[in-house]
This record gives structure tokens, C-alpha cells and sequence, in this order.
């Protein structure tokens, strides 16, 4: 018979695991997306007016935004909880820390990509700040799989 502690363990390990998947599935397309965007970057006004490269760029930002939700929504946590034994009672603020201390991730960094994920979604096609948030985003990818690798390689 398992003992409670070690079908815990199974279950977050499961969970993980599950997480990875997703986060890795999610970075090779949007890795793939950069890819065929490298000749037009830095992004502009004759970017979007390419019905292939808005294709592209509309790849590159709903995986992004999948990517940071499910970070944010299950990685974090579950690394937070593998490493520390429970998320009980902590604020998401509190899992940054927690994680920072360990420097898995620089919490600050991570809040660019929360508020490049926020403008994405509230930007609209014809704001000047939607080509400034595309090149954003394009420009710190690397730092984004950097940030989740730490995290997996945490487990």
C-alpha cells in the first residue's frame, strides 16, 4: 500500500510531467513561428501588411501567451510545491520569492512577460504599440525558455 506521501509525490510528479509536455509542445511551435519571422524582424508596417507573416506573427503571440499562462498557471506552482511541500496559503508574489531565492527565476523578468502577455491581449491592430510588443516579444524568447528551463530542470 503507498503511503500518502508517496502517491502525493506521484500525482505532482504526474502533473509536472504533464505541464512540461504542454510547455514544450507550445515552444517548438512558437519557436517555429520566430523562425520564419527571422528575416522580418525588426518588426513593421509592411510585416503586417503580409498575410504570411501575419500568420506567423499570430502564431508567435497565441503560443506566447499559452506558453507564460501555463507557466504562471501550473509550472510555477508545481515546481514551487515539488521544491517547498505546498503551495498552501502563498500568493503568487510569495511563489516568485520563493523562487528567486532558489534563483530558479528573477521575479522581475518574469513581470516583463506577464505585461507583454497583458498588451498582447489588450492591444488592438491598429495601435502603435502593438509592433513595439511583437518585437518585445520576439527579442526576449530566449530569456523566456531560459526562465522555463531552469524551472524543469529544478524537478
Amino acid at each position: 500500500m503507498l503511503k500518502k506521501q508517496e502517491f502525493f509525490l506521484d500525482e505532482l510528479e504526474f502533473k509536472i510531467k504533464s505541464a512540461i509536455d504542454e510547455e514544450e509542445k507550445h515552444f517548438k511551435r512558437f519557436f517555429s513561428a520566430c523562425e520564419k519571422l527571422k528575416t522580418s524582424f525588426p518588426f513593421d508596417e509592411k510585416t503586417l501588411e503580409d498575410e504570411e507573416k501575419v500568420e506567423h506573427l499570430d502564431q508567435m503571440t497565441w503560443r506566447f501567451i499559452k506558453i507564460q499562462d501555463s507557466i504562471g498557471r501550473r509550472l510555477i506552482p508545481y515546481v514551487v510545491e515539488y521544491n517547498f511541500d505546498t503551495i498552501d496559503g502563498l500568493t503568487f508574489r510569495d511563489m516568485l520569492n520563493k523562487l528567486e531565492k532558489l534563483e530558479l527565476l528573477n521575479s522581475q523578468e518574469w513581470n516583463i512577460f506577464r505585461v507583454l502577455r497583458n498588451d498582447i491581449t489588450h492591444v488592438y491592430p491598429d495601435d502603435d504599440k502593438l509592433l513595439e510588443t511583437l518585437n518585445e516579444v520576439y527579442l526576449k524568447k530566449d530569456l523566456l525558455y531560459a526562465i522555463y528551463k531552469n524551472l524543469r530542470n529544478s524537478i
